[in-house]
């Protein structure tokens, strides 16, 4: 029998960029030049958790929150962005401006 599901969607093109979610840094998968993977994790003050199976998925997820976020700026008239003050450039899933989730 030929298995049907395949865990993992093949990494996007682009380099994914580092994203806060919370108090934490999500650090997508990493390719080098001679196409070795290093898995993405997040940390949090120095301790951090590797996501072997979830990776991919967590990228997936942040890529579409931008995408939604933008196009709602968009729609709304704003900049591309609109994000933070002072930062007309970011969303809240980029780096700077961030999705906030809790821990408790």
């Amino acid at each position: 029998m030929i298995p049907t599901c395949h865990p993992y969607a093949p990494s996007p093109p682009e380099r994914e960029p580092v994203a806060a979610l919370g108090n934490w840094l999500f650090v997508p998968d990493r390719r080098n030049a001679v196409g070795d993977v290093r898995t993405g994790y997040l940390v949090c003050n120095g301790e951090r958790v590797v996501l072997r199976h979830t990776s991919r998925l967590l990228a997936d997820l942040m890529r579409k929150i931008r995408h939604l976020e933008r196009e709602f700026a968009a729609r709304i008239g704003h900049p591309a962005g609109g994000g933070a003050p002072g930062r007309p450039d970011s969303l809240p899933g980029d780096r700077a401006g961030g999705v906030r989730c809790t821990t408790r």
